[in-house]
Order: structure tokens, then C-alpha cells, then sequence
């Protein structure tokens, strides 16, 4: 099937919540988000929780209501978003969306046992319009390896695969896979670009791409354990009802997740942003492949590739 047949018929949303925590990074993120999917999304939202962070998400730097709100405000004003939904903490609308989403409120966590969100997150898929939901956490960011957007490619998946609920592009660019690759740092073998999509039975609330009659269908979600988090439900429920995720093979399309929003993401920020949207990265770094790592000395992997791509940092 070509991969953009009916897409500019499709109606998707771009949804990603944001805290004061986020205030560092956001706005050159969400920018650069817009921008490498390059997409026509019925709508392009930031779900704003202005309230204090708990449990690990407390031990990161804040910013202040008044810093996010400018930061909107300009996003706003120059049409990467549309609009800016805030979380509202009254009881009646918690009640109403964990009822909705979790058999008629068993479940009343608003956050999880370690303080991610739950009930902002289903806050803000339930408001989206569109029949597909693009969701992403506010610190991703993306590298498209061809004119096409991934959204194109991850809606003919999802439009093929019947048990398909969410896809997702490529965990991180390559990646040194033994002692010898890091040795030499290169591949040892030439190896064969895989093609297609394999079948992950965990569903990660980092980012994916969302057909909203399917998840419907997966209601109410189910918690494995009690307190735990979003995407630990989400992976239960959707295994249990035979539905699944499709992650994309193959490095054409990927996503790259900041591990730490220390003082070198901040301060490297625009040429780390540079470096993954111009397929820019060490073979030879640290952590998994889809992890950015700029903490401390692991910084100087990602500033060496810079370096050697002829870009002045």
C-alpha cells in the first residue's frame, strides 16, 4: 500500500502535555517536533498541569506558571499550536475521566506510585477530535529520513493491521552492538536495512501514534498492580484484548528520548536538536539506543559527532 494513500483525509491530533518542569527545553522541542513530523494535524495541543510535581518528577528544576504561560503564549502567537488545554484538579472532571477509562472509577490514582501522570494524560486524549492521536512526551524529539512524514507511514499501518492500536517509529539511530564495533566504531558486518514493523507487546506513553476507535474498543483499561504506571495498564490491557503495538523497523524515521534535562541537554539543546534531525549521532555512546545521554562526561559523545559533522560547538 503506499504509505500516504488517504492520509490528507485523515484526522489527526498532535497532543503532548506539559509541566513547569518542562519550561528549560519546550519551546525549541515543540518547535522542532512540528516540524520534523510535518504533518497537517486537525489540531496541535499542549495540555498544560500547572500543578506542583510529586515523587521523582519533584526533584527536577522548576520553572514558574508565568514562565510557561509565556513560553504558550508565543507558541500560540506563531501558529505551531493551536491550543492550550489546562489540566483542571476539580473532582467532579477526575471522576469523570478515570470512570471513563477504568470501569466506572475502580481505579482512582491520579498519578503513579513513582508521580507520572495517569489522569493528565487520559485528560488529554480525551479531549482530542481527531479519529488518530499523535501523542509524545514533551522532551522527544524525532528524525525524518525522507520526505515523507512518519505520521503517513504509521497511519497505512495502522489502516492495514486490524489488531494494530498504536505504532510507534524507530527506537534510536544505529548503535554499536558488541566490544569490536566499539572498538573500531563502525558495524563489523554490513547488514541488511531491515524493512516493515515488528510486533512490541509493551506500550510506552513516551510516543505513539493512536487509532481512538480501537483504544475505545480496549475499555475499561486494566492495572496489572495497583499504583502503577499509565503505560503499564495500557500494555496489559491491549495484550489482553489481542491488540497490539508496531514499532518500525529499520532507521530511516526514529526518536530519541533526552535521559537527563541536566545543565548539557539545556545548554547543547539547539545542537543536539540539530544533530537528530541531520541523522548526527556517536555509534560508539552509552545507554540504550533510544537515549540520549548528556550526563556528566557522556556529553562529550554526542558533542564529538557534532564536531566531526563540521558543526562548531
Amino acid at each position: 500500500m503506499d504509505p500516504t494513500q488517504d492520509s490528507a483525509n485523515a484526522q489527526v491530533s498532535f497532543s503532548v502535555n506539559v509541566c513547569n518542569a518542562d519550561v528549560p527545553f519546550l519551546d525549541p522541542t515543540i518547535r522542532h517536533m512540528i516540524r520534523q513530523l510535518d504533518y497537517r494535524f486537525c489540531e496541535r495541543v499542549l495540555t498544560y498541569d500547572p500543578g506542583r510535581q510529586e515523587g521523582k518528577y519533584s526533584e527536577r528544576r522548576q520553572g514558574t506558571r508565568e514562565q510557561m504561560e509565556h513560553i504558550l503564549d508565543g507558541l500560540l502567537r506563531d501558529g505551531v499550536i493551536d491550543r492550550v488545554d489546562v489540566v483542571p484538579w476539580d473532582s467532579g472532571e477526575q471522576e469523570r475521566i478515570l470512570g471513563r477509562y477504568f470501569c466506572g472509577g475502580d481505579v482512582d490514582d491520579l498519578k503513579d506510585f513513582s508521580g507520572a501522570p495517569i489522569y493528565q494524560y487520559l485528560y488529554a486524549l480525551d479531549r482530542c477530535r481527531g479519529d488518530y492521536i499523535f501523542h509524545a512526551d514533551s522532551d522527544m524529539l524525532f528524525h525524518r529520513g525522507d520526505s515523507r512524514s512518519w505520521i503517513d507511514i504509521g497511519l497505512a499501518l495502522l489502516r492495514e493491521r486490524p489488531d494494530a492500536v498504536v505504532c510507534t517509529p524507530q527506537g534510536g539511530p544505529p548503535q554499536a552492538a558488541n566490544r569490536f564495533e566499539k572498538l573500531i566504531g563502525r558495524p563489523l558486518l554490513r547488514r541488511e536495512p531491515l524493512q516493515g514493523w515488528h510486533v512490541a507487546t509493551f506500550t510506552s506513553t513516551r510516543y505513539f501514534l493512536m487509532d481512538v476507535a480501537r483504544f475505545h474498543s480496549a475499555l475499561p483499561l486494566q492495572q496489572a498492580k495497583p499504583r502503577e504506571p499509565l503505560e503499564n495498564s495500557l500494555s496489559h490491557t491491549f495484550n489482553g484484548k489481542g491488540l497490539r503495538r508496531y514499532s518500525m523497523n529499520g532507521y530511516m524515521h526514529y526518536a530519541v528520548h533526552p535521559w537527563k534535562h541536566d545543565d548539557n541537554h539545556i545548554r547543547y539543546l539547539h545542537d543536539l536538536i540539530w544533530a537528530v534531525e541531520n541523522d548526527v549521532y556517536p555509534f560508539v555512546r552509552s545507554g540504550f539506543p533510544w537515549d540520549m545521554r548528556t550526563d556528566g562526561e557522556l556529553i562529550h559523545e554526542w558533542l564529538g559527532a557534532l564536531r566531526k559533522a563540521g558543526r562548531p560547538v
